[in-house]
């Protein structure tokens, strides 16, 4: 996967492939015998066709993720290079932004090889043996936590590469705060895309009790989720507010040595705003479908 230039052409359609993931996955489940409807009562039964569900919908998710990340990482910098009259050096950053994709699916794998590992050490994957259900379940978790991993990488990793290592150099203050907008909106797209992880969460109970030690491991995850993808967005307020503080005490600096309150500040401030009122609709609707998608869980239980 790499990231390339965005492209108006009508044939290609961004969920196309996620869409084919999500629906083979589900038949590899079924054709091993791991994606089959529960008897009423059998708890374990029940959990392994909710995880079943689950990791597909979040296999599905992920490639959705990453395709509609990677569009919005070149849109950003195709927008950042043209301000900084670079466009010629969006091959170079392209490769540098793959590079860092491969290394970090490298990662990705050792950390869900990891998790295998302390499974297998517990018992829970090989108490039924190393049959072809086992074998879906456990290629079907390996590749869940590999999309894990990488997804929280990227994430982030993309919005920091683009603060460091683009947004540097730009000489126009305007275009400066231009670029800055432009990675912070970047920035609460993941945000928001990471949001959505958390409406597939209640399918893993559905038609189970949640014990308090899972609602709790539920919330602690929800929580550090928000946390870890929310925390770039509070620096870039923190960052923008403080530059806005530094461009107005500059003015009245230049104001006071200069004695003319007619003449035009050559600082350019610091945007008020950045955020659109559509970027906050939409991040108010991710946040809003976290606890809609518990109530239609809890709907559909109703109904079984």
């Amino acid at each position: 996967m790499k990231i390339a230039p965005p492209t108006s052409k009508p044939h290609q359609f961004i969920g196309l492939f996620p869409l084919l993931v999500l629906l083979v996955i589900p038949l590899l489940n079924m054709y091993s015998g791991a994606f089959y409807w529960p008897n009423s009562g059998d708890i374990s039964a029940q959990r392994s066709f909710n995880s079943a569900v689950s990791i597909s919908l979040f296999i599905g998710y992920f490639w959705f993720g990453f395709r509609y990340i990677h569009q919005n990482v070149a849109s950003s910098l195709i927008s950042l290079l043209v301000k900084k009259n670079q466009l010629g050096q969006f091959s170079v950053h392209r490769q540098r932004l793959t590079k860092v994709f491969h290394h970090q699916i490298v990662n990705s794998l050792i950390i869900s090889c990891m998790f295998m590992v302390v499974l297998a050490f517990l018992g829970d994957v090989s108490d039924e043996g190393y049959n072809i259900k086992s074998i879906s379940y456990i290629a079907s978790f390996v590749t869940f936590s590999l999309l894990t991993s990488l997804f929280l990488f990227q994430v982030r990793s993309n919005v920091t590469y683009l603060l460091k290592q683009v947004l540097p150099g730009t000489n126009k203050p305007s275009d400066y705060w231009a670029s800055f907008s432009v990675i912070t909106k970047l920035s609460l797209t993941n945000a928001t895309i990471a949001l959505g992880l958390l409406t597939v969460l209640p399918i893993f109970w559905l038609n189970v009790v949640v014990s308090p030690l899972e609602a709790v491991a539920v919330v602690s995850l929800s929580l550090l989720i928000m946390a870890y993808t929310f925390t770039p967005l509070l620096k870039f307020k923190a960052i923008l507010k403080q530059q806005k503080t530094r461009a107005l005490n500059q003015g009245y600096s230049e104001q006071s040595n200069h004695n003319d309150k007619n003449r035009p500040s050559r600082m350019a401030r610091a945007p008020s705003e950045v955020f659109k009122n559509s970027d906050k609709l939409k991040t108010i609707v991710a946040v809003v479908l976290v606890p809609v998608s518990w109530g239609l869980v809890s709907m559909v239980e109703t109904l079984i």
